[in-house]
This record gives C-alpha cells, structure tokens and sequence, in this order.
C-alpha cells in the first residue's frame, strides 16, 4: 500500500452523509451506530482517486450482534461506486461483516473492487437492497434468540470508515 500508507483513502465516519443511525464515539471509535436498517444509507461524495486503475472498497466495522461461531445477523451491505459527472454505477457488490462477539471489536469488511478513471469523481453509497440480507431474514431463523435477531430481520453493524485502496503504484 505504499511506503507510507499513501495508496489507501480513508473516510472517517464524520464525513459520511447519512440517513439513519446516530454518530457516536464509543466502543474506541468514532462510527454510526443503531445503522443499517432497511432505508438507512452511507454516502461520500466527491472521492477523486487521483490515479486510474483498479481500486478495493471496504469498510471498517464492528458487529458485536452475536458471538464469532454464529453468523445469523451477520452485516451484509450494498457498496456501489458511482460516476458523478454522468450517474453510471462504475462497481456494485456485498460487504460482508462477520460477528466479532463484541461491539468493540473492529474488523475490515470484505470488498468490492472497480476500475476507476483518475478524471472522474466518484460518490460511494453503502445500503440495503433486497440482496443484501443476512439469515435473520429467512423464516428458518424466525426463533433464533442467540443474540440479536427475532422476530424481525436484523441488519445492524457499527461502521466507522469507508477505505479506498489503489492496487497499482
């Protein structure tokens, strides 16, 4: 990532634009918390990369819904980098946030990758479609009471960064 660290972009919680959930500083960060029900969104707007290529999208989070050997309230979020000069979507996938057995825990995301243009700028949205649910959302797990989860889908993570990583120098 560069001798520095100079090939990651980071955005700290204090720069997302956001519907639903609350900024907090707890559990050893700043981040929203009670975020990611169905309607709650994240967004930066105006990343320029600065250089074209290939790019990694991950975001840094806490899950502290139930312990590390279930995963049935695991986070699972839209990622979707958008061209802002035309509205195209440039990338879309899933984040993945595993249980960490504790709300101060904080782990990396899994990531979604895109080609980005050193030209453009970009807004870079994290959301809920009807893709992205966990298995608190599936009948089977109605009764589950391990944790967080119910009788209602669960969805809720703690995000605190959204980082950018350039694959190539």
């Amino acid at each position: 990532w560069g001798s520095a660290f100079d090939r990651i972009t980071t955005f700290g919680a204090a720069s997302f634009e956001h519907i639903g959930g609350t900024l907090v500083f707890n559990h050893g960060r700043q981040h929203y918390e009670g975020w990611g029900d169905p309607g709650h969104s994240l967004t930066v707007r105006g990343f320029a990369p600065g250089s074209g290529g290939p790019h990694l999208f991950q975001v840094l989070a806490g899950n502290g819904a139930g312990p590390i050997e279930t995963g049935i309230t695991c986070g699972v979020k839209r990622l979707q980098v958008i061209a802002e000069s035309s509205g195209s979507i440039v990338a879309e996938g899933y984040v993945f946030m595993p249980h960490l057995g504790d709300w101060a825990e904080w782990r990396n995301s899994s990531f979604v990758s895109a080609t980005l243009d050193a030209s453009e700028t970009y807004r870079i949205g994290i959301d809920d479609d009807l893709r992205s649910i966990n298995m608190s959302g599936f009948e089977h797990y109605t009764r589950y009471t391990a944790g967080s989860g119910g009788n209602a889908p669960f969805g809720r993570v703690n995000i605190a960064e959204l980082k950018v990583l350039r694959l190539v120098p």
